[in-house]
């Protein structure tokens, strides 16, 4: 049929643009495909063909998931339409919950000339009941009783099935019954063998609409349903209780005149709502839906809709409210491990950074970067790694808990916030001897499939806070969905857009600022070495004539002396000069990544692949299929300028940032300080009085 019609078939690799895209059925679009669909429409609708939840409540899908996924493949807001008001009706229920749904209902389509109206009569001596259904048991009654009903064993009934029927079905059924395969005949003809239609299915299935009723109902059967599908099929069918089935149809057989009367009934019925020539009516509701403007609809069932429209959306902007006075002062003791990057200590700085004024924070760390922690004000607390003082893992641990037990008692802190992916030994031990503080955890998602992680971990501490992971929907690693962890969105240590003016931040990267700007940050590359791919991007950029500066990580090993011409800084956090920052190269890591995307800015993700790190693959190749960045890993050295072409083009630069002003951001780490405050402001419920107040 597409090429019979001329029609362009997209694989969606092409660039197109349209005013609405039709998702068709939500469970599609649970998993973010592998690449980028280069479709840009202005509107998406979901088409839900299948209801939310079954006939036992069972949830059937994830529409949170669902919702993200089309708004970040396409960057433009999505809408529901259900097919049916029984998804309607299920959508409605959620109330404040729910996502946008348009006023009206997307009805599946019939077209009419592919079923003849034949005149018919009300049957004589036999009538010829029947169906045209799938083998799903959900598709039938649940029990002999019930099928019996609605297809009688009688010597005047004539039980005819087109397709399937399950095997628990199979043993039920009469002798009066034939069945047909879907490749024995075709389901006009089949239909209009028929004299009635019965469809009656499990209490356990809900079915979103019944396009083989619209079927039977265009070829002019009188049609027998349950009561629920009343208010889609209107008076085009009977309706009754399952056991009412046979008198339903004798009574019909008795009155020929009502017979005919029902028969025309169910064909202008669907000729009223579901015929295929009402379609150039149903997009211009659509549109009218939607509040796109409509330039012209033409009286045809192939209309084109020309619109042009600039859409626009509400930003809900959340405003924190002042801290609230909670009287005696506390102290909390930050702990952050090594980490081979500043992930671990950046976070709880953004944190510690947002507490209220009753909150004074210290930092315990192992990391290198504790001298960046005390340059931006934070009392610091330093005892080096194991690895650095040369010493085993069960030594170091003793003495690091006896320097953190050390560190609790000296400042007489009242919790412990601690960020990192493993707790060690020593911190436990002192957490479990000292449990009347308080004892966080934040730890990062993205763990990898194959990573272990020990349950037991959680119930060492008190509260365990999860930062917003961009890609989550795509994270199924050991710690997705772990009960008790406390969801915030995404900790970011700068909001954007809050760094430095554009001629500030070009003088501190050492840059021209009316210059294109491209800015190469890797990581420290402490476990992972990215091969030559650094040398061929610079190489690659030199040759395109674009300004570069390389971002060294504070961690960073020191660098060859070399006869490179790319200046270099050393500068933290990289995302108080983004404004001077045309195009950024940059790891996966957590903080740069998010930095990066709700940021704006324009990145190629080169992800740090060494096995003990999270999943920066998974996450770069998130951003490049929801049109936030582009995906270069270290082995793809024949990529680099296929990369950096597309890298550096108007169209894709407009486009990320377009789709990034799209995100609604909300700095989780001012929600992660509340929620820690509120633990250490509060009076332990869960254990006895004496536990709560002692010092053990």
């Amino acid at each position: 049929m597409v090429e019979q019609s001329n029609i362009v078939w997209l694989t969606g690799s092409e660039e197109a643009t349209c005013d609405i895209l039709l998702a068709h059925h939500p469970a599609v679009f649970e998993r973010m495909p592998l690449s980028p669909v280069r479709l840009r429409p202005r509107r998406v609708v979901c088409v839900v063909h299948h209801p939310l939840f079954d006939g036992r409540r069972i949830q059937q899908y994830d529409l949170a998931v669902v919702e993200r996924v089309l708004d970040r493949l396409f960057g433009v807001p999505v809408a529901f339409a259900p097919v049916g008001p029984k998804v309607r009706s299920q959508f409605e229920g959620l109330g404040t919950r729910g996502p946008t749904l348009l006023r009206r209902d997307l009805w599946n389509m019939v077209d009419l000339t592919e079923w003849p109206q034949n005149q018919r009569k009300a049957p004589k001596d036999c009538a010829n009941l029947g169906r045209h259904t799938r083998g799903d048991p959900m598709k039938w009654p649940d029990c002999v009783d019930d099928l019996r009903a609605a297809y009688p064993d009688r010597a005047d009934f004539s039980i005819r099935v087109l397709g399937g029927v399950p095997d628990t079905v199979q043993q039920w059924i009469g002798s009066n019954w034939e069945i047909r395969d879907f490749a024995e005949t075709d389901v006009p003809d089949f239909l209009g063998r028929l004299d009635f239609y019965v469809y009656f299915h499990s209490k356990h299935w809900v079915e979103a609409f019944g396009i083989c009723v619209a079927e039977a109902m265009a070829s002019g059967l009188v049609t027998v349903l349950d009561p629920s599908f009343k208010d889609l099929f209107e008076d085009g069918a009977a309706y009754c209780d399952v056991a009412e089935t046979g008198n339903v149809i004798e009574r019909f057989i008795t009155s020929p005149q009502a017979y005919v009367q029902q028969s025309n009934a169910a064909r202008e019925l669907v000729r009223r709502k579901f015929a295929i020539d009402r379609y150039p009516e149903r997009m211009a509701r659509l549109y009218d839906d939607l509040e796109l403007p409509t330039v012209s609809v033409l009286k045809n069932s192939r209309t084109i809709i020309n619109s042009y429209a600039n859409g626009s959306i509400a930003e809900d902007k959340w405003v924190r409210s002042p801290p609230r006075r909670m009287g005696t002062r506390r102290r909390i003791l930050f702990v952050a491990t090594n980490g081979i990057g500043l992930g671990h200590i950046t976070r709880l700085m953004a944190v510690a950074e947002r507490m209220s004024d009753d909150v004074d924070s210290i930092f315990f760390t192992r990391s290198a970067g504790a001298a960046l922690a005390y340059g931006r004000g934070h009392a610091v607390d330093y005892i080096p790694c194991g690895l650095a003082m040369g010493v085993t893992d069960a030594s170091w641990n003793r003495a690091y808990a006896q320097e953190l037990l050390s560190a609790v008692e000296a400042f007489d802190v009242s919790a412990v916030v601690f960020d990192g992916n493993r707790p060690f030994p020593g911190l436990i031990a002192v957490a479990e001897s000292r449990r009347d503080l308080a004892w966080i955890w934040i730890r990062r998602a993205l763990w990898r499939v194959d990573h272990e992680f020990s349950v037991d971990a959680h119930d060492v501490f008190d509260m365990v806070i999860e930062p917003g992971e961009f890609a989550h929907d795509e994270d199924h690693g050991p710690t997705r969905n772990l009960p008790g962890a406390v969801a915030v969105p995404p900790l970011l240590l700068l909001d954007p857009g809050t760094g430095l003016p554009r001629s500030e931040a070009a003088a501190k990267l050492g840059v021209n600022p009316d210059r294109f700007t491209v800015a190469v940050q890797l990581g420290s590359q402490r476990n992972f070495d990215f091969a030559g791919l650094p040398e061929l991007i610079f190489a690659g950029l030199a040759r395109r004539h674009v300004q570069t500066v390389q971002i060294l990580n504070p961690l960073a090993k020191p660098c060859k002396e070399d006869a490179s011409t790319v200046p270099r800084r050393s500068l933290y956090p990289l995302a108080e000069y983004f404004s001077a920052v045309d195009l950024l190269v940059t790891n996966a890591g957590y903080n740069s990544f998010h930095e990066s995307v709700f940021g704006g800015i324009p990145s190629i993700f080169v992800p740090n692949e060494a096995p003990e790190m999270d999943d920066q693959h998974l996450r770069a190749a998130y951003a490049k299929s929801a049109g936030l960045g582009l995906c270069l890993r270290y082995s793809e050295l024949n990529r680099v300028n296929e990369t950096l072409n597309l890298a550096l083009s108007d169209d894709f630069r407009a486009e990320v940032r377009r789709r990034s002003a799209r995100l609604d951001f909300v700095n989780g780490s001012a929600i992660a300080a509340k929620a820690i405050e509120q633990l250490v402001f509060s009076m332990r419920a869960d254990r006895p009085l004496y536990a709560s107040i002692a010092r053990t």
